[in-house]
This record gives structure tokens, C-alpha cells and sequence, in this order.
């Protein structure tokens, strides 16, 4: 074989060479971006299901919210920065159970929670329930003068009076569809201030805060939420709101001022 053709065999060769390493770099290239267009397709799939996901639990809870009533009875808000505008009708709201008076309408579930309480080793005893407007004016009166008793001035006795009592007109109980209630064995055994923030370490003290929004109680006054409610953390102090409504509140760990205001902010949207 001539020079001449070993040298054009030999370019034929190498030039051969060349186009397989350009094809296996060009197979590698593709693997490479196709590899990552599959990563970013997973991403954006996953996103898209999270997104969606979110996007659900959101809308359920937007439903929710703006299909609560906020001129229910159930949600009527009364405190120290909400005064009763329109006094019950003791004749046609009220009912009668034990001693006491409570709206009509939360005799049922009241009674449920009572039967739980007493299966679960807490028999509940109500301390207070319905109040009138003068009734409350009586009993503030009359803390007023046992502070006063024992060192404090009017106005000092008053505002120690209004960390765990309202004014006349501001209170929950004049609806009647709060009650103060504690445990057998606590107020068996109480110490000379039955309704006494302690009774929420007991043990029946937190079986009520546990289980109240069952039977759609809530602790009306928690702990940490004074800033808010204006009223010092009472666990003896629940208040019917309805199942659904206290379910929400203490999942999302919410007084009922929170409730009302989240409420009106999404509805207003």
C-alpha cells in the first residue's frame, strides 16, 4: 500500500473517531438536560399538589367562615369593651336547671357535658349562670366594699373587682349563655376562693378545658388572652358558642373577640 494511501486511511480513521466522540458527547448532553427537565417537572408536579392541597384547606376554612352568622345568637359578644344593648327576655329565654337559670337553648348541650363530666369522674357543680343587670351591680357592690374592707380605695377596689367581674351591662351572663362551674371535688374542698384561677390545674379543671367544645363550650376567659378579653384567665367560666364555632376557636386557639373579628374580616372581602 502506497504513503499516499495509508495517510488518507489513517485521516478517514481518525476523522471517524472524531464524529463517534462528538455523537457520544452529544447523547451525553441530551441525557443530561433531559434528566434535569424531569427533576423540574417533578418540582413544579409537586408544587402544583402542594399548592392545590393548601388551596383546599384554605377554601374549606374561607367557607366556613364567611358562612357563620355574625347576628347569631350563638356568637353574641359581650364583655368589657361590649356592652349589652338589648336586655332577655327572662320570661321566654330563660329555663330553669337546679338552682339556676340559663338560656333555653344551651339546656341540652349542657346537660350532655354534665353526663360526660360525670362519666369521666368530674361531676360539675354551677357556681353562677344567668344574671341580671341589677343583680350584677349588686355583686359588684358588694366586692367593691370587701376590698375597700381591707385597705384599698374605691378606685383601687374597682379595678381589682374588673380583673375577674364586669361592669353591670358588660357581662356574659346577663345573656345566659354563660355559667361558672367547677368539680365536686374542688368545690368540696375549695379554698376560701371557690372560683380561684388554681382550679384550672386540677385535674378537673382541665378535663373541662379539654373536652368543652364538644358539646360547644368554650373556656371563655384562657390564660395569656387578658389583653384581649380584658378579663384575668378564669377556667370556671365557659360559654356556649355552638359546636362547629368552639371547635374552630380552640383548634385555632382563638377568644371569642378573634373569632368575631376574623370572621368579619373574611366576610368582608
Amino acid at each position: 500500500m502506497g504513503r499516499n494511501q495509508q495517510r488518507k486511511k489513517l485521516q478517514k480513521k481518525k476523522k471517524l473517531e472524531k464524529i463517534t466522540l462528538a455523537t457520544i458527547l452529544l447523547v451525553v448532553v441530551i441525557g443530561i438536560m433531559w434528566v434535569a427537565r424531569m427533576g423540574r417537572t417533578t418540582e413544579t408536579v409537586q408544587s402544583t399538589i402542594s399548592s392545590t392541597t393548601t388551596s383546599q384547606t384554605e377554601t374549606a376554612e374561607q367557607k366556613f367562615l364567611k358562612n357563620v352568622d355574625l347576628q347569631s345568637w350563638e356568637i353574641l359578644l359581650v364583655g368589657p369593651d361590649h356592652k349589652l344593648t338589648t336586655s332577655i327576655d327572662e320570661a321566654t329565654t330563660l329555663a330553669t336547671v337546679g338552682a339556676f337559670q340559663m338560656n333555653k337553648n344551651i339546656v341540652p348541650a349542657f346537660e350532655e357535658l354534665e353526663a360526660a363530666a360525670q362519666a369521666a369522674g368530674y361531676p360539675l357543680v354551677i357556681v353562677s349562670a344567668y344574671r341580671s343587670v341589677a343583680y350584677q351591680e349588686k355583686i359588684l357592690n358588694a366586692a367593691i366594699q370587701q376590698k375597700m374592707a381591707s385597705g384599698m380605695t374605691y378606685d383601687e377596689a374597682l379595678a381589682d373587682a374588673k380583673q375577674t367581674m364586669t361592669e353591670p351591662g358588660y357581662s356574659e351572663h346577663h345573656t345566659g349563655l354563660a355559667l361558672d362551674v367547677v368539680d365536686q371535688s374542688w368545690y368540696t374542698n375549695y379554698s376560701p376562693e371557690l372560683l380561684h384561677s388554681n382550679f384550672g390545674q386540677t385535674d378537673g379543671g382541665k378535663w373541662l378545658a379539654a373536652n368543652v367544645a364538644q358539646y360547644g363550650f368554650i373556656i371563655r376567659y384562657p390564660e395569656g388572652k387578658m389583653a384581649i378579653t380584658k378579663i384575668d384567665y378564669e377556667p370556671w367560666h365557659i360559654r356556649y358558642v355552638g359546636k362547629e364555632n368552639a371547635e374552630y376557636m380552640v383548634k385555632n386557639n382563638l377568644t371569642l373577640e378573634e373569632f368575631v373579628e376574623q370572621v368579619s374580616k373574611v366576610q368582608q372581602k
